[in-house]
């Protein structure tokens, strides 16, 4: 039986949420004979390329020199049909804009589109809206991250309701005894952006300083146009000797590990895979409650949910975590038979890889 060939063509295979959920699925659907899925980038920032590429998933890239340099469409097309590939599955602007136009010129494949935020600037842009009928219409299946993504898509673009799906968010998961000491106190991974809030976290550990019983440890995972601004901020509120920035990192799961609590006070989100991460990583989880986060964590029970933007309860959480060991086991253990029973990259693939073979016999 000829094998369904699929290109995932995203922006980069930097460290983000996106880019590694693609990794892990990528990697987890070489199990299946039947289908053979490829990667191209639109720049060469490759924090999991390597992985992937040992591991034997073709990576390759158009090389962009700028965002929108669309003379690269003509490469796009070229790739898709000298691959002959079955379907383009495409994630994060402006990989959308890239695709969409190039459908124009090609028959084959058919699109498919993964929404991973419930929010971006562009959609507060009367204009903007009037490209992205055009960019979503040109797309089969529109596969969202939660239920809440869905929600907001179908809501800035009706037309699309149709065709949009839901496939949440996964990560791979293996149980592990918790047998690592715990450096750091607390935890942030991510993007330094404005949306992850990490500047409602400092805040809060300016209040924590405060008080005295607590000689708080901070870990900052993560690199983003924020970074300086951040670094400015530790000085400027002199929590400078608590506060360590790691940078981006490989070894995210062991830091998760050896740390207390993981804080995530966003602003804005879709399914956040750290979120999930931190979860299969048992580490306790603070976070806002937005985007898919309450989909995932019921507070009290998988996580403490905050309201974002505010650093006095964000706080107040921790320090109530930080002094009550029991309930951090609780709501680790709680997280971790969640995450396994419904966030596996397994059933993530299985799903997947149907709505693949949907489309191509519709």
């Amino acid at each position: 039986m000829r094998r369904i060939k699929v290109l995932n063509l995203i922006d980069s295979l930097y460290a983000g949420g996106a880019e590694s959920l693609l990794a892990r699925f990528a990697l987890e659907a070489r199990k299946h004979e039947n289908f053979r899925i490829d990667i191209l980038t639109l720049y060469r920032r490759g924090f999991f390329e390597e992985e992937l590429k040992v591991k034997g998933i073709s990576v390759s890239c158009l090389n962009l020199s700028f965002k929108y340099d669309f003379s690269k469409i003509f490469l796009l097309r070229r790739i898709l049909e000298e691959g002959e590939y079955d379907l383009l599955h495409v994630h994060l602007f402006p990989a959308d804009i890239f695709s969409a136009i190039a459908s124009l010129l090609v028959k084959k494949p058919r699109l498919i589109f993964s929404e991973h935020s419930v929010y971006n600037r562009r959609r507060s842009i009367k204009l903007y809206k009037f490209i992205d009928r055009f960019v979503y219409s040109r797309y089969c299946k529109i596969v969202c991250v939660s239920d809440l993504v869905k929600a907001e898509l179908d809501r800035y673009l009706p037309q699309v309701a149709s065709k949009s799906v839901v496939i949440k968010n996964a990560v791979e998961v293996q149980d592990f005894p918790d047998t690592l000491n715990k450096s750091y106190d607390i935890i942030f991974v991510g993007r330094l952006e404005k949306a992850k809030g990490v500047d409602v976290l400092l805040r809060a550990i300016q209040l924590l300083e405060k008080n005295r019983s607590l000689n708080l440890k901070v870990a900052i995972v993560g690199d983003g146009s924020q970074r300086d601004y951040l670094k400015n901020m530790v000085r400027d509120l002199e929590i400078k000797s608590k506060v360590e920035f790691l940078g981006v990192r490989e070894d995210v799961s062991e830091l998760m590990r050896s740390s207390k609590i993981f804080v995530l006070p966003s602003r804005w989100e879709g399914l956040p895979m750290v979120i999930l991460e931190a979860m299969a990583n048992k580490v306790p989880i603070i976070a806002s409650a937005v985007g898919g986060i309450p989909e995932v964590i019921s507070d009290g029970i998988h996580g403490l949910l905050i309201e974002p933007d505010n650093w006095d309860v964000l706080a107040s959480r921790i320090e109530l975590l930080l002094n009550d060991a029991s309930l951090r086991k609780k709501l680790s253990e709680n997280a971790f038979e969640r995450v396994l029973s419904d966030y596996s990259i397994k059933e993530y693939c299985k799903n997947m890889l149907k709505l693949y073979e949907e489309v191509l016999k519709s």
